[in-house]
């Protein structure tokens, strides 16, 4: 039995991605490959000698040699594709993803779906072969080359929830379908060809095949299906008055010196509408509710939009944004204003950033100074840092982009800064950026609605979200993930049918919107905005997460 190969890390945020060359072939058939990949690549070699080997069998040892891994992607070539997808039937703890590079599901795909051609094999990969070959009697030889022969995977990859990103070579010639490939048409299998390339992929095309995999990295954001209803209870905060505050928005919490203190935006009807202000309430156990006050005035021709309370070196500041009340978005005046609290009421605004609106309130980075997403009038989106020195005090990162909105950022748990958006483009998709880099198209599904994470005080990551791809605010979900990166459980807040109370809102009002998360004695509080009447608080007990 050779021995497994370690290889180096080419990337601060790498993921682990662990390899297996496929028949009579070591580890370095990925050479090439490592050159090009932007993950920490660790090879495991089969056993070439195991007795009476099959899939089944190569799939438990390099669960066994891997053990210790914590959150990796499994991949490999031919009979190691298949091994890779073996493994994605046993879902082990950690794994966020296959990659099968010429796996085939079954033996027959060979013949039915190429008839039985693999393509040319260059001379390099001729000479990788025959130095395995010439090491093994031939009877081993046979024994081995005919393993993958008693294997099935199609039912895995029916079954699994994981990504899996399937690569093939097309020979130069016409493409067979999925059904042919037994590759099943489903939303986590990405089917990826390699034009005029075969069954040698790996020396053919590696780096094709390196940025395939790349990417299938970069864009895993999601890896799992729903985990189940989360016990919570529900509790208004407020409650809609028809015409006169009938439509309510943009919700917030926090907790400051011993009371929770939630804020929203308010209207008459339906949102955007000028005299549009901000309110806000307080709670000294998230319960029992004070009454609404207003924030900010209500003021003819223009707006104010709720933007969270920003505890900042032990002061508690409202934020609020301002602009012309224009269609669509937003007047030229957009200006992002700050209201401290004096221990008695809010003190009149001052200025925090111009020609801004913000997503969340600003949160502290790793070195200390803070960080929150802007759009200006124009819909244009960057990310400002700074508010040490003062609280308008602000320095603009900007993010390649386009047709994004909404951004919120975290720091995952290995230090690189992760920035997710919805799609205006309506692809149904979050995008995620890492360290301020272009944003890539995620898995992870979206309604197209504002979305937040929290880091708990465990180290997780929570994500509230409307999972819909349809569009409909319908369920409110909480995503965890154990290190900001892959979320890989979805449990499932709210999914109750809503019904309008007051007429004149579009249909896309109904469900569940804006959540924003806070955790707070033991439990973890879910603030968001029901019919876009109601502003309405769920709280979840922290030990239901484990469960």
């Amino acid at each position: 039995m050779r021995r497994l190969a370690l290889l180096a890390a080419v990337a601060s945020h790498a993921q682990t991605l662990v390899l297996i060359p496929g028949s009579f072939n070591g580890p370095e058939v990925f050479d090439e490959f490592r050159k090009r990949s932007t993950a920490k690549v660790r090879v495991v070699e089969l056993p070439l000698r195991m007795k009476n080997p099959t899939v089944e069998a190569f799939a438990t040892h390099v669960l066994h040699e891997i053990r210790d891994e914590k959150s990796f992607y499994i991949g490999g070539h031919s009979i190691g594709g298949m091994v890779a997808i073996e493994i994605a039937g046993r879902n082990p703890k950690g794994l966020k993803g296959v990659i099968a590079m010429e796996g085939w599901t079954h033996h027959l795909v060979q013949t039915e779906a190429f008839g039985g051609d693999p393509g040319p094999r260059p001379a390099r990969a001729e000479a990788l072969r025959e130095r395995i070959v010439n090491t093994l009697t031939d009877a081993e030889r046979k024994e081995f080359a005919t393993a993958w022969r008693k294997w099935d995977g199609s039912k895995i990859l029916a079954e699994t929830h994981l990504p899996v990103l399937s690569i093939w070579g097309d020979r130069g010639r016409e493409r067979p379908s999925r059904a042919l490939l037994r590759v099943p048409e489903r939303d986590n299998i990405v089917l990826h060809w390699v034009k005029n390339s075969g069954h040698s992929l790996l020396v053919e095309a590696p780096g094709e095949v390196a940025r395939a995999t790349n990417r299938f990295i970069e864009t895993n954001m999601f890896a799992a299906r729903n985990a189940g209803k989360l016990p919570g209870r529900r509790r208004v905060i407020y409650q809609a008055v028809e015409g006169k505050t009938g439509f309510n928005m943009h919700p917030y919490i926090t907790w400051h010196k011993g009371r929770f203190w939630a804020m929203w935006s308010t209207n008459r009807i339906r949102d955007l509408q000028s005299g549009q202000y901000v309110r806000y309430a307080t709670s000294v156990d998230g319960e029992r509710w004070s009454e609404a006050r207003a924030l900010t005035p209500s003021e003819e021709g223009y707006r104010t939009f709720a933007r969270g309370f920003w505890v900042r070196d032990g002061e508690l500041i409202a934020l609020a944004a301002r602009d012309e009340a224009v269609r669509p978005l937003f007047g030229p005046g957009l200006t992002l204003l700050g209201y401290k609290w004096n221990g008695k009421r809010f003190d009149a605004p001052v200025v925090i950033a111009r020609d801004a609106i913000n997503n969340f309130p600003p949160r502290k980075t790793a070195s200390g100074d803070w960080l929150m997403s802007k759009r200006n009038h124009k819909m244009n989106v960057s990310m400002l840092r700074g508010g040490v020195t003062s609280p308008g005090d602000w320095k603009a990162i900007a993010i390649e982009q386009k047709g994004l909105d909404e951004p919120e950022w975290w720091t995952a748990a290995n230090g690189d800064i992760h920035t997710a958006f919805r799609d205006g483009e309506r692809s149904r998709r979050l995008y995620r950026s890492i360290n301020f880099a272009a944003p890539v198209k995620t898995n992870f599904p979206d309604a197209m609605a504002k979305f937040n994470v929290l880091r708990l005080s465990d180290g997780r990551y929570a994500l509230a979200s409307n999972t819909n791809i349809d569009g409909t605010r319908i369920p409110l979900s909480l995503s965890l993930s154990d290190d900001g990166i892959v979320f890989d459980k979805i449990y499932t807040l709210r999914d109750e049918p809503t019904i309008y109370r007051y007429a004149g809102k579009e249909p896309g009002y109904r469900g569940y919107h804006y959540p924003q998360l806070l955790e707070r004695g033991g439990f973890l509080y879910v603030i968001h905005a029901e019919n876009m009447e109601d502003i309405v608080l769920v709280r979840i007990p922290c030990d239901s997460l484990n469960k």
